[in-house]
Order: structure tokens, then sequence, then C-alpha cells
């Protein structure tokens, strides 16, 4: 049997994960010194609050142990293990897994950076079931979905450049202040760095944009939201729907590790 395991920035809801059988490492964060583990989709609390009242938040990737006891433990039963991870280029997850199994050697166990995270995190690691689930091996499922994180499966925007910038993900990006000036950036994940594609005007110019990127016949979608479920949230299912009205379109909480970077306010747009 294969085993898939991923971190908490996957999107999955414990029903889901259970339903998967998808192992989901949490990530880290803290606010003022206070260390929290981030939970399922829809049980993390009132980060946000948590959020604008704290002096100091930052977060923290998985640390080597924590995911070579995982894997030590689903090799003891049996299985082969397959580990896919927030793109190398937003965290240190990706490392920290590459070295467990490196500690580890097996034959079994493979690690995969998914260059994504977020809803198109969430369909990779559907897509590594199914396909596991159709009796393929581990060396075909990580093959397949090598090529599948090559195409953008996931665009957002910010409501100001401010995370971004304190984050130190923004690479060649100018830093701009968008609601000032009513402008939203669009950005999107190309092989794991964030590249900016355009700015909307308005949540309602954001959110077209963002749906324009989704290429036509998508019939599966998830929007993720960033602390409550604002204005630029509706926009986007709005979009989403008017250009896809047969297909599942489901809204997430995106969880306060990916909030913390993005700021509260963002909105994310994934699909397969």
């Amino acid at each position: 049997m294969l085993a898939i395991v991923t971190d908490s920035t996957c999107g999955l809801t414990r029903a889901e994960a259970a339903e998967l059988g998808v192992t989901v490492v949490p990530m880290t964060y803290t606010v003022d010194a206070t260390w929290h583990e981030e939970g399922f989709v829809g049980e993390n609390g009132d980060y946000a609050e948590a959020f604008s009242g704290g002096h100091h938040v930052a977060t923290h990737a998985v640390r080597t142990s924590v995911f070579e006891q995982v894997f030590r433990d689903l090799l003891g039963k049996g299985d082969e293990v397959l580990c896919i991870t927030i793109s190398s280029r937003l965290s240190g997850a990706f490392r920290s897994a590459e070295d467990a199994a490196t500690h580890l050697a097996s034959d079994s166990l493979a690690v995969l950076d998914s260059w994504v995270t977020a809803g198109a995190l969430e369909f990779l690691v559907r897509r590594a079931r199914t396909l596991a689930d159709g009796g393929c091996t581990l060396a075909e499922v990580v093959a397949d979905l090598t090529r599948l994180r090559q195409d953008t499966r996931i665009v957002f925007s910010v409501p100001d450049m401010d995370a971004l910038s304190r984050s130190g993900r923004l690479g060649a990006i100018r830093r701009a202040v968008a609601t000032k000036l009513n402008r939203y950036p669009v950005m999107r994940l190309s092989e794991g760095g964030i590249e900016k594609i355009e700015d909307g005007r308005g949540a309602r110019g954001m959110a077209a944009a963002m749906a324009e990127q989704v290429p036509s016949g998508t019939s599966d979608m998830v929007i993720c939201h960033f602390g409550p479920r604002g204005v630029e949230a509706r926009e986007v299912f709005l979009a989403v729907r008017a250009r896809f009205p047969e297909a599942r379109v489901r809204v997430k909480d995106g969880g306060p590790v990916l909030a913390e970077h993005l700021g509260l306010g963002a909105v994310g747009l994934a699909w397969a």
C-alpha cells in the first residue's frame, strides 16, 4: 500500500484526510512566542484575531526529526511512502523531508517538491491517491506528479505587499502598495516561485483576472481565503461561477501559516 504524507498547508479537512488515507504533518507558528500547531481546515480557531492582537508572528517549517518519525512509522507497517510538500521556494519543509528520507535511505520512500501549496497541493495529493489506488507503483506516481506540477495550478492576490515583503519570498517582484491605488496584484506560482501576472482594478477586476487564468474546460477548483472570508473571496467565487457554471467550486480557509506570509485578506484560486 502507498502511504501519502503531506504538510498542513495542503488545505484538507480532517474528514478529507481520513478518506484519502493521508497523513498531514502540522506546520507550526508562534504568536508572541506562544507556539501553535496548524490544524486541519476549520480547526484553527480565530487566528486572524490572534495575528491582529499579536506583536510578533512567525511560522516554522516541519523539523527533520518529525518527518523522520512519521516515515519510520509508516515504513514499519510495510507501506511504501510518498511525501508531497509545499514548494521548497516557500518553505523549508521539503528540505526537512528530504533530509529525513536521506537518513532512512529506503527504496520504499520518495519525497516530492510540489512547487505549489494550498488547493493546488490538495489536487496533487488527490491525484497521488487515485494513481496508487489504480495500481501504479511509487515510481510511476512520482513521475506522473512531476509532470503535473509543471503546469501553473494556483493564482492568488493580496490586499497589500507588506506581508510578502517581510517574508522575503517576492524575488524580483517590486514592492507596491496595492490597496491605496485600488489595485490588486495577481500572482501565480511558477516552478514554485512567485511571479506577478497583472494588476486588477478593485476586487472585481482582480477576480476576473484570476478567473481568466483558468484553462477552458476546468471542472474542479478551490478558492482559499486567508483570514475571514471577505469581499475578495466572494468576487472570485462569482467570477469563477460566471465563467465555469458547471464546475465544482469549493471555498476553504487557507490557514494561519500561509496567511502570515500572504497577509490577512489574501485570496487564492487553484484548479485541477
